[in-house]
């Protein structure tokens, strides 16, 4: 992981790490995807988009880790 190198990997630490570059290379707010498709929250229909494809991985995994601690 680039940015949160002191953090264990995990999935959701990598995909935290992604979205931190997001932010930063696009000059955003730092948020929750979620809450930055709803607020509005980029500058751009690319971003949003790439937010909508980001928050479709972010639930896939969360379900992946739900059925893992089951």
């Amino acid at each position: 992981m680039k940015h949160f190198k002191e953090r264990d990997f995990t999935l959701f630490n990598y995909m935290c790490d992604i979205l931190f570059e997001f932010y930063e290379n696009n000059e955003l707010e730092h948020m929750c995807a979620l809450e930055s498709r709803m607020c509005g929250n980029y500058k751009t229909d690319k971003q949003r988009e790439w937010l909508d494809r980001f928050g479709e991985v972010w639930e896939a995994v969360e379900e992946r880790e739900t059925k893992r601690i089951k």
